[in-house]
């Protein structure tokens, strides 16, 4: 398996989390319920393979043990807390809100590295995490007056997160294959 095939497989399990929360209310909430927390854990997992395939970029790799635990942990909250949709919407805000916390404070960690570093990585990383930020301060916004819209746009903010994660997974392919 190449070595960012992992990374690429977490973001598909995001992206697919995602579309479930958009079709929550046709497939069922209950299979959403199980399905979102689960698509998390696997997410969390691959994203732990990823860094335990690759000690050679330690910044990146450490990176994605703390994303990893943070997924794991954001699946199994969302898996046992949430008794609401305002419960649910309020944990994976948080989990949004840090999502993009942490992008940008990798992509400073990473810029600060004095490593050879790809730009691209860097615009990635801080587009990807002030997006999350906005993300979470929209559904917080909407999720006062209309929980099935902010239900959307968490849907469409763990989808961007599971596509820029494949994004940086096809970039790091090419960094680890350098």
């Amino acid at each position: 398996m190449n070595k960012a095939n992992s990374l690429t497989l977490g973001g598909i399990a995001l992206l697919i989390a995602g579309i479930v929360m958009f079709t929550a209310e046709r497939i069922g909430i209950g299979t959403a319920k199980f399905l979102i927390p689960l698509l998390f854990i696997a997410s969390g997992i691959f994203s732990l393979i990823f860094s335990n395939t690759n000690p050679q970029t330690k910044k990146i790799s450490q990176y994605h043990i703390i994303h990893g635990i943070g997924l794991i942990l954001s699946g199994v909250l969302l898996g046992l807390l949430p008794k609401s949709l305002a419960d649910f919407l309020r944990y994976a805000t948080y989990f949004i809100l840090a999502f993009g916390l942490l992008e940008i404070i990798i992509g400073f960690a990473l810029a600060n590295s004095g490593s050879r570093i790809d730009w691209k990585h860097l615009i990635l990383r801080f587009s990807g995490g002030f997006l999350g930020i906005i993300g979470a301060v929209l559904i917080l916004a909407t999720a006062a007056s209309d929980k099935g819209s902010a239900l959307m746009i968490t849907g469409f903010a763990t989808a961007l997160i599971g596509i820029n994660s494949i994004i940086f997974s096809t970039k790091t392919h090419k960094l680890l294959a350098a």
